[in-house]
């Protein structure tokens, strides 16, 4: 994968490209430097008398000032302004306490991720905690990796802000748009999409993306099966009337459903490979079987593989193997707290 120069990326951020996708609705992209996500592309739905952002971008000071130009060339006003969250990554909520800080309107996430943001500020909080807990169930312990390296820790917001928590069904109006939230849980506990259904319009954050496939997680025992409920949200995707879909990383996509076959086709060759590495192992935990997989990343082999990526790589192996256990393919024994897997 390639970074971008600081050359580069201050000559990106002062040329920001902004363009209107669809009337009265702008996107930008905002260079994610260092991150294998590249960039994220932030909306902007602008009425005459209000506004709507989606997702806000890192905590850092590139991220502002890319934000800070936004709103300069939008000429947003902020009073009348509203920030729509779409998940607690901190690509997409990093933000929210510096524009609440300037005076932002009203800040909207749902109820699940709310409460994992409120409860992420600090090192000692749940969120980060409950990773931590995770990594050692996994195997990840004689990594000795460090909370403070992980992206989301570094790029989150350092202070609480002032939130309304919603569901799906919430409605809200910008102008000509009445967009609803949907459930688009499994990249996160509780992501949110906003479909618009006479535009034929949906923003589903991180759950559909063009080129890269979606991190999927395994949160926790408190918060399910998160593979099997994104496959199931996504399945269910294919019944809104869908022309313009906006999505939070990379390339706009053309064909929804077509794009939702290829993520499905990718996750059970996934679950295939996996089964398939289990059966060589015959039993192995969660980072041996992560060794085992192939990654779309620039790195010779797991000595090879960066520190911070490791985190997310053995997190959605877990979600795999989790699924494969609740689906009865594998069974799951632990031994000194850590979790290991073997074929039924």
């Amino acid at each position: 994968m390639g970074y971008l120069s600081n050359k580069k990326e201050n000559l990106e951020r002062i040329n920001m490209q902004i363009k209107e996708v669809h009337k009265d609705i702008y996107q930008a992209i905002f260079p994610l430097t260092g991150n294998p996500l590249k960039s994220i592309n932030i909306f902007v739905i602008k009425a005459e008398d209000s506004a709507m952002i989606i997702d806000t971008g890192f905590n850092n000071p590139e991220n502002r000032g890319n934000m800070e130009e936004l709103i300069q060339r939008l000429d947003l006003n902020l009073l009348k302004t509203k920030l729509f969250l779409t998940h607690l990554h901190s690509d997409h909520v990093g933000l929210a306490k510096w524009l609440d800080d300037k005076g932002i309107g009203d800040i909207y996430i749902s109820e699940k991720d709310g409460r994992m943001v409120e409860n992420g500020i600090n090192k000692e909080d749940f969120q980060w905690q409950n990773i931590i807990k995770n990594a050692h169930f996994q195997g990840l312990g004689p990594e000795k990796l460090k909370i403070e390296d992980h992206p989301g820790y570094k790029n989150r917001p350092k202070e609480a802000f002032p939130h309304t928590k919603i569901k799906p069904g919430w409605e809200i109006t910008i102008g000509d748009y009445n967009f609803v939230a949907i459930d688009e849980e499994g990249h996160t506990p509780g992501m949110l999409g906003l479909y618009e259904k006479n535009h034929k319009i949906l923003f589903c954050g991180d759950h559909i993306l063009g080129k890269i496939t979606p991190n999927i997680t395994y949160w926790g025992e408190e918060f399910g099966d998160s593979l099997g409920i994104y496959l199931e949200n996504l399945e269910k995707i294919k019944d809104l009337d869908i022309k313009h879909l906006y999505s939070s990383h990379r390339f706009l996509i053309k064909d929804t459903n077509a794009r939702i076959d290829e993520l499905m086709s990718h996750h059970e060759e996934r679950l295939k490979d996996v089964l398939d590495i289990i059966k060589n192992l015959e039993k192995a935990n969660t980072t041996e079987i992560t060794q085992k997989m192939q990654w779309d990343i620039r790195a010779k082999d797991w000595s090879d593989f960066p520190d911070s990526q490791k985190w997310f790589a053995v997190a959605e192996a877990a979600a795999h193997l989790k699924h494969l256990v609740k689906i009865g393919k594998v069974k799951e024994e632990v031994v000194n707290g850590v979790g290991y897997y073997l074929l039924r």
